[in-house]
């Protein structure tokens, strides 16, 4: 996987590494959302607050979760360009390595297989680095921040994510 991975230029490289800043963005915003639901209970649950602190801090967590989807729809598109674009050269070299087969080698292949591979084999790569850009990198920044932001609250918190 690594050896197909060295096909991507640099302009690919590029948009996944802005993928990975929205990424990280969109955790951010994910996580700072339960935050302002707990300050809302609080508020709600305090004497004498006011509508205007509580709407304050639900607009905030309203805009945060909207920073969040936005987020979300650019790393998905970004992600979809390099997946198209790379599934695009690597359709390429397959097709150029199969027409420098002797008729003895395309003999050895069945017609319907070498579509197979130009087709399928190359859609599943393209999946998975469209699926990978959005969940694979995600799960684990997000794992860790949550782990570390609970790690403050209590030694039970800390015990059971740990």
């Amino acid at each position: 996987m690594i050896k197909v991975f060295r096909n991507l230029k640099r302009r690919e490289i590029s948009l996944i590494l802005i993928s990975i800043v929205f990424i990280v963005f969109q955790v951010f915003l994910d996580l700072r959302i339960p935050g302002y639901m707990s300050e809302i209970t609080v508020l709600v649950q305090t004497p004498g607050s006011q509508v205007s602190d509580i709407g304050f801090t639900g607009l905030l967590m309203l805009l945060a979760a909207l920073g969040s989807v936005v987020s979300s729809v650019l790393v998905g598109f970004f992600a979809a360009r390099v997946a198209a674009s790379f599934s695009k050269q690597l359709r390429e070299k397959v097709f150029t390595k199969v027409m420098t087969f002797s008729l003895e080698e395309i003999g050895s292949f069945s017609t319907p297989s070498l579509i197979t591979r130009t087709t399928n084999d190359v859609i599943h790569v393209q999946m998975v680095i469209a699926m990978g850009l959005q969940a694979m990198i995600k799960a684990p920044i997000m794992a860790v921040w949550a782990m570390s932001k609970i790690a403050g609250k209590s030694w039970q918190w800390s015990a059971t994510t740990g």
